[in-house]
């Protein structure tokens, strides 16, 4: 809920912020959903803190 109320903001606000869904819950359906609520990527725990920067950087760069 929270990222649908983030996406709603204008690029001002935030609305365009980068997000990750750090999850525990693996599965098609629930990256399909964390994607479709404005999430840009979905990483299921645990993760390596490798991954979790090489993520990161992707995104910010």
């Amino acid at each position: 809920m929270l990222m649908q109320q983030i996406r709603k903001r204008s690029p001002q606000q935030g609305g365009l912020i980068c997000a990750i869904a750090l999850t525990a819950y693996p599965g098609e359906h629930n990256q399909r959903q964390a994607l479709n609520v404005g999430f840009h990527k979905h990483i299921r725990k645990p993760v390596e803190p490798e991954t979790l920067v090489n993520v990161i950087s992707r995104l910010i760069y």
